[in-house]
């Protein structure tokens, strides 16, 4: 299946089921922290074409300066 015909929304869906089966009930489970942090790397894609890299650089200059307020 091409990329385009299956959006990342989509794709999440069929893994919907699945994601339930493991985090048992659903008052046992909260996804305010993955959803905020969703929140935060949306606006770092600026790329449509390469959202990936664009992930990917962000996460890795967080990283990094998280490092550089541990030494300094």
């Amino acid at each position: 299946m091409r990329l385009s015909a299956c959006p990342v929304t989509i794709h999440a869906l069929l893994h919907v089921a699945d994601s339930i089966l493991l985090s048992g009930p659903v008052w046992a489970s909260w996804s305010f922290p993955m959803e905020r942090y969703c929140g935060i790397l949306r606006p770092a894609i600026r790329s449509r074409r390469f959202p990936f890299v664009a992930l990917d650089n962000y996460v890795a200059d967080t990283a990094q300066l998280a490092q550089l307020k541990v030494v300094y």
